[in-house]
């Protein structure tokens, strides 16, 4: 594989990337709607509904996740080609923007913000299939 070839690869990863965190925002708008919607149906319906949501958040979180690691693998063997002098332009976007050819890329520490958001945004959705009051108590 050329280095254009693989900088080809990772912008349609980072494609990918941006798709899903589309269509992760979509769902929850999706499931707000579809829990209001189903708010005057029996509790074994709309806990169903809340299930199969849940399922959805945590497939999506998942081919997410999947999706970033691909990316970091990618960068961290296109890192090293820099350094052998199999890439020199990415050596010199990486020098020039403070990195070492030939260092490895890993998720930033606060990555396990997302799978805190994602169990926040699991139970939220629970609640609001099950829990939540719609009608106002004059």
């Amino acid at each position: 594989m050329t280095e254009a070839d693989f900088i080809h690869v990772i912008t349609q990863n980072r494609q990918v990337y941006g798709l899903y965190s589309v269509g992760y925002g979509l769902l929850s708008l999706t499931a707000l709607l579809a829990a209001y919607l189903l708010r005057n149906t029996p509790l074994w319906f709309r806990s169903l509904a809340a299930a199969i949501t849940v399922f959805q958040i945590f497939v999506t979180y998942t081919g997410f996740m999947a999706v970033n690691a691909g990316f970091l693998t990618m960068m961290t063997e296109l890192s090293k080609a820099a350094a052998s002098g199999g890439a020199p332009m990415i050596s010199d976007v990486m020098i020039a923007g403070g990195g070492t050819p030939g260092e490895p890329f890993e998720a930033p520490p606060w990555a396990v913000l997302g799978i805190i958001a994602m169990i926040v945004h699991a139970a939220g959705t629970v609640y609001l299939f099950t829990l939540a009051k719609w009608e106002k108590e004059d």
